[in-house]
């Protein structure tokens, strides 16, 4: 359940218990909805993500799109590439609000218009990059330079923290004024800075700013997972749109089965464990736990459109191929780097199951037909899941669930 804003967690009767008051000294007396405890996402926060899924999900559509069995040229690097910036002011505005937010009215307004921004971008985001560059540099460098002031903010509020605050604040407005300055240039060296100052801000944020405020688990990895259930909701939605007015039979419909037994195989694989990432006392700034969910959520994007176009058979043989093995690829990247970060005494048996399952997945790629390599993608999920509750029965004793 998301944060009910009443409830008065901020009194001093109980911030005075609170078991964070070592880390962050007098920031208690501010209401931060960082005391609470447990941190949970607010309604807003909800909202946000669900902004954020509309852009994605026309960005998702990149994919959908065959002519005469075939993608349009540059169609996967244009994918990723626009996929990157929403995903970066969505981390940005999250790491915030995990450590700062308030629940105040101005950060109520401030948040519903960086959600407007996110409405623009999606309705100027295609597949023309050239000549929608314009309009989503310069709203996109608006949501970074309004992030930057809340951090700037922050350290006006918490004296005690404002070296971070300045330093990330800083950090963000420089970066963006880096993205900003494309467009005055031509592609595809527009191109070049204006993900320039997004690398810039990636590297310089994570070695500059190190944070003696340890994320709220509980809300970061509620967040994380927030917005991966809405984005596998987006992908049932993208996977179904196109199906409305085909002709059914019986390799269809069994291929329409198996294509909602997979996502419902991704949503187990990539919930059944979080609580070891709740859990967790490394990656204390949860920078992996972030930074990995940009593979994941890339590839409910792949794999809803290999679903889709397994179900309708119009995508080469090939093409399919590829599609179907780099989403795999990238779901397990993204999954796994989260847990051999903060979960070392699994990485031998995350690497031993992954290898496992994409070896099967692999071998599926020389089944004839779509249908059947989405089959026998379903297959190694199974044997994933499967692995995965014997190797926690080995070393914990029982599922841990």
């Amino acid at each position: 359940m998301p944060h009910e804003s009443l409830k008065q967690t901020g009194s001093n009767s109980i911030v005075n218990e609170h078991p964070k008051k070592k880390i962050i000294g007098d920031i208690k007396l501010k209401k931060l909805l960082y005391l609470n405890e447990p941190r949970q996402a607010t309604w807003l926060e909800l909202f946000f993500d669900l902004i954020f899924v509309v852009a994605l999900g026309k960005i998702t559509h990149f994919l959908s799109h065959t002519h005469h069995g075939h993608l349009d040229a540059g169609v996967w690097w244009k994918f990723v590439l626009a996929i990157i910036p929403l995903w970066w002011i969505w981390v940005g505005h999250t790491v915030y609000s995990n450590r700062f937010d308030a629940d105040t009215r101005l950060h109520r307004v401030i948040t519903l218009f960086i959600m407007l921004l996110i409405v623009m971008i999606s309705v100027f985001v295609n597949t023309d990059f050239v000549a929608s560059h314009f309009s989503y540099a310069i709203i996109y460098c608006i949501a970074r330079l309004i992030i930057a002031g809340l951090y700037l903010t922050a350290a006006k509020k918490y004296p005690e923290k404002a070296a971070f605050s300045t330093r990330s604040g800083n950090i963000f407005i420089f970066g963006a004024l880096i993205s900003l300055s494309s467009i005055l240039f031509a592609p595809p060296l527009s191109f070049i800075i204006f993900y320039a100052g997004i690398v810039f801000d990636i590297i310089a944020h994570n070695f500059f700013c190190k944070s003696t405020i340890p994320i709220d688990r509980d809300h970061i990895v509620e967040r994380v997972g927030l917005l991966a259930i809405i984005l596998l909701g987006e992908s049932i939605i993208s996977m179904s749109s196109g199906l409305t007015d085909m002709n059914w039979d019986i390799l269809t419909i069994t291929t329409a089965i198996f294509g909602f037994l997979f996502v419902c195989m991704i949503w187990w694989i990539y919930f059944d464990s979080f609580i070891f990432l709740i859990k967790s006392k490394f990656d204390v700034n949860g920078n992996a736990i972030l930074y990995s969910q940009l593979f994941t959520y890339i590839s409910f994007a792949i794999l809803a459109n290999m679903i889709r176009h397994a179900i309708l058979n119009d995508l080469a043989i090939n093409e399919f191929r590829i599609m179907a093995m780099s989403g795999m690829i990238l779901f397990y990247i993204g999954k796994q780097t989260a847990y051999i970060a903060n979960v070392p005494e699994y990485r031998f048996y995350n690497v031993v199951n992954t290898i496992a399952v994409l070896s099967i997945a692999a071998l599926s790629l020389l089944l004839p037909a779509p249908q059947y390599i989405l089959m026998g993608m379903v297959f190694s999920m199974a044997v994933y899941i499967i692995m995965n509750y014997w190797a926690q029965i080995k070393l914990y004793g029982s599922v841990q669930m």
